[in-house]
């Protein structure tokens, strides 16, 4: 995003008023997380790796046995799609030229967190979807996207502009018919996860939208939508989603935003056992961890002016790169711990074009043409984080 677009956005958010919106949170000591009304054991909190069990680990067992094409010593490959907004374009055309150097896998699972949350259905269910991600990212401005509301989102509204037109444009592409495939590759074994932040409780969620494809619940295709508006509501820019749940046989909203507010990319939760999962669900091959941070690791040097607004973005900018460096390392060191080879794409350091707005077609543009480029022509994975890369793999002591 650009430094003066965050800027304007900082010094809104200064201003702005109470929302007038009337909502029904769940009480003060709310800690379990409730139920979506008739899809149960849809979601789990994203920093809590012990609430997967054993009997749900059992299931996807029997769901991949099932599947004819299944090879308990074939290497399994996992996809996690980082935040970064438009620079979502990056990890677009790095998966387009993966396929064009016709070495891209079939991913087992695939996650995504806000602008990663929008390409993750789309690479889960494969490169015949490379065109929809191309078009994402290369076809819509901010004008296309968003539907500014200024006075009403300063003061009452719970953003600064409409979300209308991105929900259209998700419906355009991915339609039932798509949630049906997903919900086909989900009961193979396969796993489509998405993150949102639920803000009440400062926690993250991780949704199953395999299980809520396969649901059959009428309400499921409205579900996945909202969810992946969800995990890309920027604060501030796009509403946030209320979710209506169920707890103790009463009914309360909870606001979820941008996934990348507690997490900008993730493999599992938080202190979560892959390897272990891995062996009971029954896949006994080399697992690959591919992550791509649609941003740049290396710091952004700018010599600042001694003005509230600029401090203010350079700190925003500052804790988002701190936080997906320590998402990074994370991600590697589970990797280490379970066995599992750790590959990380991320923007280069020497690609320096600032975009004119939020949603700029002929940066994004540039921005895929690049990434496309260097996948075609074999991406260089880097196999450790920033301080780490392409050194040993080491397990800790």
């Amino acid at each position: 995003m650009k430094r003066s677009t965050i800027g304007i956005l900082l010094a809104m958010a200064l201003l702005a008023g109470c929302a007038s919106i009337t909502r029904l949170p769940p009480p003060a000591d709310y800690s379990s997380l409730a139920a979506i009304p008739g899809m149960h054991d849809v979601r789990i909190w994203g920093d809590n790796g012990t609430l997967a069990n054993q009997e749900e680990i059992r299931n996807i067992r029997e769901q991949v046995m099932s599947d004819p094409t299944y090879d308990r010593n074939a290497p399994v490959h996992f996809l996690a799609i980082s935040g970064g907004g438009q620079k979502g374009a990056f990890g677009a055309g790095i998966l387009s030229g993966w396929t064009a150097a016709g070495t891209r896998p079939e991913f087992r699972m695939v996650t995504g967190i806000s602008t990663g949350s929008l390409i993750a259905p789309f690479a889960f269910l494969g490169s015949d979807y490379d065109h929809v991600i191309q078009e994402m990212y290369t076809k819509f401005s901010t004008k296309d996207v968003l539907k500014k509301r200024f006075f009403s989102g300063l003061f009452t509204a719970d953003s600064m502009a409409n979300n209308a037109p991105l929900r259209k444009i998700v419906k355009g592409y991915f339609t039932p018919a798509e949630m049906e495939k997903v919900a086909k590759e989900y009961l193979r074994g396969r796993w489509l996860l998405v993150g949102t932040t639920y803000l009440d409780v400062q926690r993250p969620v991780i949704w199953d939208l395999g299980a809520i494809a396969a649901s059959g619940h009428p309400d499921a295709y409205e579900l996945i939508i909202d969810v992946l508006l969800a995990s890309a509501a920027i604060p501030g820019v796009f509403p946030p989603v209320y979710f209506e749940v169920e707890h103790n046989g009463q009914t309360f909203d909870e606001l979820h935003v941008d996934g990348g507010v507690t997490t900008q990319v993730f493999i599992s939760p938080v202190s979560f056992n892959m390897e272990n999962a891995l062996e009971l669900a029954g896949f006994h091959g080399e697992a690959h961890v591919y992550l791509i941070r649609n941003s740049q690791v290396s710091p952004d040097v700018e010599h600042l002016k001694p003005k509230t607004v600029p401090i203010l973005t350079q700190s925003l900018i500052t804790l988002l790169r701190a936080q997906g460096l320590g998402d990074m390392y994370r991600i590697y060191q589970d990797a280490e711990l379970n066995d599992m080879q750790y590959h990380a794409a991320h923007l280069p350091a020497n690609f320096r074009d600032e975009p004119d707005e939020l949603f700029d077609i002929e940066y994004m543009t540039e921005l895929f043409t690049l990434a496309y480029e260097q996948a075609k022509n074999g991406y260089p994975w880097e196999t450790g984080p920033p301080e780490f890369k392409n050194g040993p793999a080491k397990k800790p002591l």
